[in-house]
């Protein structure tokens, strides 16, 4: 079911402006796709991802869009590049794919990533190629691998004079407005795309403070490892850091250890994420 009141739209041509974004995508799949390969470009948008494997060699691209007025712009789009005898636009829920017996991807291509997975869907749909049959021990990833941080954090949850405790995103592109780290970075799960992953994120994370202060938040971040050679951390669209208010705030001294158990389900939004103090 499509939600009609969000505009799927917006986040397609966020992704067609963010040149850092596109253009390590582009030269990632150019790196990935071999002549005469099968493609998976799920959740296409634009295509843009889809064109780039087609003209890196690709025989077959199968471009899975579940939004169908996304799905139609794709297919115009292909018809204006004249790639569409190539990629071939599939309208459905990435998740529920089933394509023709027999057909396996040679690289699967799939960005549909938020700081931790925690709003979209990767883990779950990459899941399903694999239990479907559609991914290989020999298929490629495009991704590979997307990497999450937490550190402990007081965020300024003030704004305009009224106090916002709730979800804020730190798109580096936007004011600081007031965060202050009171912890190092510390890995909270490191997802490969090559292996069934489960659904669920639970882990106990220890931090050690740096300073004296109040922790009223915790920091995710998330890098994206797209091959040997090329990673992303925070463009304009992709993996926004974000400040997560804890249910009350903790007083740290410098040195002092502090353990927090973190859980949520990926995809499952921000209204599922637990964190506690253990």
């Amino acid at each position: 079911v499509i939600d009609e009141t969000f505009s799927s739209i917006e986040l397609i041509t966020e992704c067609l402006s963010d040149t850092e974004r596109t253009t390590k995508l582009i030269s990632a799949i150019e790196q990935v796709v071999k002549p005469g390969d099968i493609v998976i470009d799920s959740g296409t948008g634009s295509t843009i991802l889809a064109m780039a494997a087609a003209r890196a060699g690709a025989k077959k691209v199968y471009a899975l869009e579940i939004d169908p007025y996304v799905a139609t712009l794709a297919k115009e789009n292909l018809q204006a590049n004249k790639l569409d005898h190539v990629v071939e636009v599939v309208e459905v829920d990435a998740r529920e794919v089933s394509l023709s017996k027999g057909i396996h991807a040679d690289v699967v291509i799939m960005e549909m990533l938020t700081t931790g997975m925690i709003d979209e869907h990767q883990v779950i749909t990459m899941n399903r190629l694999h239990e479907r049959g559609l991914i290989t021990k020999e298929t490629r990833f495009m991704p590979r691998r997307q990497d999450t941080y937490v550190a402990l954090t007081n965020k300024n949850f003030e704004a305009f004079g009224f106090i916002f405790r709730m979800v804020r995103h730190l798109w580096s592109w936007l004011p600081n407005n007031g965060l202050e780290f009171l912890s190092e970075k510390v890995l909270l799960n490191s997802i490969s795309f090559d292996v069934i992953n489960p659904t669920e994120c639970k882990e106990k994370v220890s931090f050690v403070a740096l300073k004296e202060g109040v922790v009223n938040s915790v920091h995710f971040s998330s890098k994206t490892i797209l091959n040997d050679e090329l990673e992303l951390g925070d463009t304009l669209a992709l993996n926004a850091p974000v400040a997560f208010p804890l249910p009350k705030d903790i007083v740290v001294k410098n040195g002092e250890t502090i353990g927090l158990e973190i859980g949520y389900i990926f995809g499952g939004g921000y209204w599922n994420v637990t964190i506690e103090q253990v």
